[in-house]
């Protein structure tokens, strides 16, 4: 093989390509092979033209340099001829960037014939790669199926054996890994409602990247592309920068995301697992409920500063799918805008695939454009129009909407024949939404969605949201734990997107419930869960039955949800466990972490969460990602339920999780550590001292609370700069070694909703400022 990227192949962790003028490829890491290519195929006139049979002809190979955002690239071009056409395939390399592109360029318009593909196989193959074993102990995981592909995800050893990958329209990224922080991520680039990766062969086999099988035609002037994007850092972090990496070609910034109201503050939902959920109260209908439930959260107090709308609400015509977006005058008898001007709380509202016999379609007397699939019974918006837009100003002005739930995403897309076949439609759809969205300022969540959809997310930014788990029903119903999305939360915030759990119960037993009198063993942890996702947070309680403290623990007296600086995920201990335990979880073992002041400060402080176990693991800060040089750095750790007892952690200490104390026997039960680091004051004497955070939050320390810090040269104190709502009283934790350790600080803010904790040697007090 011919051909270097990142100068010399050598023995120097980063990654490299080898090239070949007859169209090989192979990737390394240093100088150990991780990926040799198969087959160069594509699918026209009911034949496989393919490098493997000698039907495809490489015309000839050529070289281009060029610069773009990401700084200086090369092509390597191979030029195919199968029977008239002719198509390009692109490798791009960059001198200073852990990534390689592939494209495949199709000038003229490329027919399947009479026998089209499957929506789950591919019909162009490049770049495709051997499932082999070698001397390198790997893993995988491949995400798939509904909900931001959390719901079909696999993990499994990366050799020969392999048997599954989750693939096809259902299909999502796919994540390889060795023992020694070594992670390649391999997704589509471009193109994501039309592109796919297909298993070929029933164990080990070849992975294929190419246009989804039933796409037919690919249109003239198309291109699609790939990526192998490459860390040495653990799974996490290669993760989240290969979303970085997405994110910054299509400037996907997260200025929506942190302005968006129904993500920031708390919220009331009623979708399926809420008391509400096609639910009324006895002798009550929707707009009597929605009003007197209105009534009772402000009576006790609950900040809740917007409401959900879900299914239930609007007409729906033929396969059950929307046929008018509008309230019903039997569950709004005056209707929505007049329930607004009730309430006076801005909504989120849900929506679902459109009816064959929508009344927005010209086909059915409306005034927009739709495709129609009457064997499938659902519509679909062209959005060459103003329907999008329209849609929206209504119900915006006329309802106080602010989030738009598009849900049944799956169904939209896998049961509607013309997003199966046409290459260019699904971004359309999205992206037609999108802008409306944004012209309307709105912010769009995405329920049971698609890897395809999520990725394409990455070119809407009034996307902000989206669900990762399953409905809260099956938690309640069929006692499965939807909460545990430690492993789907690490992929939607590497694309910028806001994890959402779904809805809870704050208490328990919820009387008359529309569940089967289903009950919720463990609130406290759907709450947490909640908080921690960076998500809504959104309790679904009946009138007389919320737990006002236990929702509070989440956010400050205006419902500003205290967060971590990014979501609770899985370990990569645990990520790495689970793929060589074919695919079996050893349990839930999640960490995040907060800064106080900008995001490489050393005033980082951690939380580690485990539920489930069914190993025990000894943890040290390297295992939750601290590197250096927060290595260096003394920790204090302590138990959720017991902020007095301070442990040491660091790397001489460990936090022993047990399968025995962390849930072997209750998969609602879990353990929870709060982490601190230790500084010293250097005068008047040395003394060691540390921020625990706020009692009774479930994240003690968190960006919303802690403006800034200031430390004089002198290092004889330190000052804490807090704000929240106007004269808020709560209490902080500190510990000091010159005043005899854990220390509660009462603290009542200013009119201004602003405070200072000041801690010496001598003292520690919280004022008012």
């Amino acid at each position: 093989l011919t051909g270097i990227v990142f100068g010399e192949i050598k023995d120097d962790d980063q990654l490299h390509i080898s090239l070949s003028t007859s169209g090989e490829y192979n990737i390394s890491i240093g100088n150990r092979q991780w990926l040799q290519s198969s087959r160069t195929a594509f699918y026209a006139n009911n034949y496989w033209y393919s490098t493997e049979n000698n039907t495809l002809t490489l015309i000839r190979t050529s070289m281009l340099s060029g610069q773009d955002e990401f700084g200086n690239w090369q092509d390597m071009i191979y030029l195919w001829k199968l029977s008239s056409v002719n198509i390009t395939t692109r490798i791009r390399t960059y001198l200073n960037q852990q990534f390689i592109l592939f494209y495949q360029d199709f000038n003229q318009e490329l027919s399947s014939g009479t026998m089209q593909l499957g929506m789950d196989l591919v019909r162009t193959v490049f770049p495709s790669f051997m499932i082999q074993s070698n001397d390198i102990k790997r893993g995988y995981i491949s995400y798939g199926g509904m909900m931001f592909g959390d719901t079909e995800k696999h993990a499994g050893k990366w050799d020969t054996t392999t048997a599954f990958i989750k693939d096809g329209i259902s299909g999502g990224p796919l994540v390889i890994f060795d023992q020694q922080n070594h992670v390649l991520v391999l997704s589509s680039f471009s193109e994501f409602m039309s592109t796919s990766l297909s298993h070929r062969g029933m164990a080990g086999g070849s992975i294929e990247f190419g246009v989804m099988g039933s796409i037919d035609p690919i249109p003239s002037n198309y291109t699609n592309s790939f990526i192998i994007y490459y860390g040495n850092n653990g799974i996490n972090d290669a993760v989240h920068n290969w979303g970085l990496t997405l994110r910054k070609y299509y400037n996907k910034t997260d200025d929506d995301r942190l302005n968006d109201v129904t993500i920031n503050y708390l919220g009331y939902y009623t979708d399926n697992g809420a008391y509400y959920y096609y639910h009324t109260e006895l002798n009550l209908n929707y707009q009597q409920t929605i009003l007197a439930l209105s009534k009772h959260i402000h009576e006790i107090g609950l900040p809740v500063r917007y409401f959900q709308y879900d299914s239930w609400f609007y007409y729906k015509g033929i396969g059950d799918g929307v046929s008018e977006w509008e309230s019903r005058p039997d569950i709004f008898p005056d209707g929505m805008a007049q329930l607004n001007n009730k309430v006076q709380l801005p909504i989120g509202a849900h929506n679902r695939y459109w009816a064959s016999n929508t009344t927005y379609a010209k086909d059915n007397g409306g005034k927009y454009d739709f495709l129609i699939d009457k064997i499938n019974q659902k519509s679909l918006p062209v959005g060459n129009d103003s329907f999008w837009t329209d849609l929206f100003y209504t119900a915006r002005t006329k309802w106080g909407l602010v989030m738009y739930e598009q849900d049944w995403m799956n169904h939209q897309t896998i049961d509607f024949n013309y997003l199966r076949v046409d290459a260019r439609l699904g971004r359309q759809w999205l992206m037609s939404m999108g802008k409306a969205a944004d012209e309307q300022n709105l912010n769009i969540q995405y329920c049971m969605s698609l890897s395809r959809h999520a990725l394409q997310s990455v070119e809407i930014p009034r996307v902000t949201q989206a669900r990762v788990s399953d409905d809260y029903y099956v938690h309640l119903v069929d006692h499965r734990p939807q909460w545990k999305i430690g492993i789907t939360s690490m992929f939607a915030h590497a694309l910028g997107i806001a994890p959402y759990k779904d809805v809870f119960w704050s208490t328990s037993e919820q009387p008359q419930n529309p569940y089967k009198n289903a009950s919720e063993p463990n609130p406290d942890l759907q709450i947490l869960i909640s908080t921690l996702s960076m998500g809504p947070v959104t309790p679904g309680d009946r009138i007389g039955y919320f737990d006002v403290d236990r929702i509070m623990k989440c956010c400050n007296e205006d419902g500003l949800i205290l967060k971590p600086n990014r979501p609770l995920t899985m370990i990569d201990k645990l990520l790495q466990d689970w793929s060589m335990n074919d695919g079996t979880s050893q349990g839930e073992l999640y960490s995040t972490y907060s800064t106080v002041g900008p995001d490489d400060s050393p005033y980082r402080f951690y939380i580690l969460f485990a539920s489930n176990m069914k190993s025990n693991y000894d943890i040290y800060p390297q295992d939750l990602g601290i590197s250096v040089p927060y290595l260096s750095l003394s920790y204090v750790a302590w138990s959720w339920n017991n902020p007095f007892e301070l442990i040491k952690f660091n790397s001489n200490n460990s936090l022993s999780i047990t399968k025995n104390a962390c849930g072997t026997n209750d998969q609602n039960s879990f353990c929870l550590w709060y982490i601190s680091p230790v500084f010293q004051f250097s005068q008047p004497s040395v003394s060691s001292y540390s921020l625990l955070g706020e009692l009774n939050k479930w994240v003690p320390v968190s960006k919303q609370r802690f403006e800034s810090l200031e430390v004089p040269k002198s290092n004889d104190r330190i000052t804490f700069n807090v704000r929240g709502s106007s004269l808020e009283y709560t209490q902080f934790l500190v510990y000091s070694e010159s005043l005899g350790g854990v220390i509660i600080l009462p603290c009542q803010l200013s009119s201004d909703g602003n405070g200072q904790i000041v801690i010496t040697t001598q003292s520690a007090i919280c004022l008012p400022s």
